[in-house]
């Protein structure tokens, strides 16, 4: 076993040791996601040596190049709508008819002003960093006067021009166009909005896409042999221009989350839980007094009198209960039955847990006489909770 273990832990190290592309698309607001991601991408270790980036991914994947992730951080932190864009003085963002309004005033305008955007890209960006790190970068943008795509590596991009074609590269439709010289550039999301081609091209065999996108993405052949790993989110996102400090900082610990559960650091379908080696809700089962035991059991309308109490756990109680949740191992039930009691309690996903720390929250939690949490339930699901609920309450007395 020990061997084995071994053999396991060569094999993640050489995986994260191997040089990796990192591929972030664009989707505006959105890219809040992208910046937990690539927090969970330092952490992890992965021997990045390419980045490649379409509008906002460009501007993020600039940064990460720069090796300046704190800096992009705080600014994401704080980004709004007046961090991005120039708004008349009467201008609210406050009303639910935001979306309209937008719209109407860049067609009227022709494009919103995003000169605070490029003064934080010329502030913060340093392009000789950038060219002088060991990692490779490559942005999309589309010339407009050209009606040409333009893929663009650093090498390519002529010197003292990088924060001019990063903002090319996020010239969103509503935006006013962008110029370099004689040409009008607009978001190189029109033409590919996720250049993982950009990686394939520069040969790199292991690619992690970050796809915060709004529209479709469509991806090249992947050659045999290539690793293409896929992050999205595990929740819906907002619109391209929710510029919401709040809601910014809400999908900055998503992306972060996802991106270690993508690499096997958590387990789970919607919550982030700790891998480990014991399920233990079963575990809490078999410890309880007989007559505890047969108070859970009653949740689920089993009598488990006059069993054993291992009798009535495996025999009696997890067989009801695979009823309600179909399960190929127990590890599996066991996740399903704390995901299940988690939502329905409401508590907050967007956090790592152990086991233990869910079941104590789980314990905690007042349940409630009807479901008030957003999500959806079957009707089967109030008794699981019911029943985990009373497990965790009654193992913590």
């Amino acid at each position: 076993m020990l061997i084995l273990l071994a053999f396991l832990l060569l094999i993640n190290v050489f995986i994260l040791a191997s040089p990796w592309a990192v591929v972030l698309s664009g989707g505006g607001a959105r890219g809040a996601y992208e910046v937990g991601a690539l927090k969970a991408v330092k952490q992890l270790g992965l021997n990045v040596m390419g980045v490649y980036g379409t509008s906002v991914g460009a501007l993020n994947g600039a940064f990460f190049v720069q090796n300046d992730l704190p800096t992009l951080y705080k600014i994401w932190q704080n980004l709004s709508f007046s961090s991005v864009m120039s708004l008349p003085s009467d201008f609210s963002t406050n009303t639910s008819y935001f979306a309209f309004k937008i719209v109407k005033y860049a067609l009227i305008n022709g494009g919103f002003d995003v000169e605070p955007l490029y003064s934080l890209v010329k502030k913060f960006l340093h392009e000789n960093e950038i060219r002088k790190s060991k990692i490779d970068f490559g942005l999309v943008t589309f010339d407009l006067s050209n009606f040409t795509p333009v893929e663009m590596y650093i090498s390519q991009i002529p010197k003292g021009s990088l924060a001019n074609f990063l903002m090319a590269s996020a010239n969103y439709p509503l935006f006013q166009r962008w110029r370099i010289g004689k040409n009008v550039y607009i978001d190189g999301g029109v033409y590919d909005n996720a250049p993982v081609n950009m990686a394939l091209e520069k040969g790199f065999k292991k690619i992690l896409l970050i796809d915060v996108s709004d529209i479709p993405i469509f991806l090249p052949h992947i050659p045999d042999g290539t690793i293409l790993k896929i992050v999205k989110p595990s929740a819906p996102l907002g619109n391209a221009l929710d510029f919401v400090p709040q809601k910014e900082k809400l999908w900055e610990k998503m992306g972060y989350l996802d991106t270690l559960k993508a690499f096997g650091k958590f387990v789970g379908k919607y919550y982030y839980i700790y891998p480990a080696s014991e399920n233990l809700l079963i575990s809490k089962m078999l410890s309880l007094s007989h007559d505890a035991l047969e108070k859970v059991a009653e949740t689920i309308g089993v009598n488990v009198s006059n069993c054993s109490k291992d009798f009535a756990v495996y025999e009696r109680i997890i067989p009801n209960v695979l009823k309600m949740i179909p399960s190929n191992s127990f590890t599996s039930l066991n996740l399903s039955m704390l995901e299940i009691t988690a939502k329905f309690l409401g508590i907050n996903r967007l956090s790592a847990y152990t086991q233990k720390s869910l079941c104590e929250l789980i314990s905690k939690a007042t349940f409630p006489s009807q479901n008030i949490s957003w999500f959806n339930f079957k009707n089967s699901d109030s008794k699981v909770a019911k029943f985990v609920w009373e497990i965790c309450r009654l193992s913590t007395k």
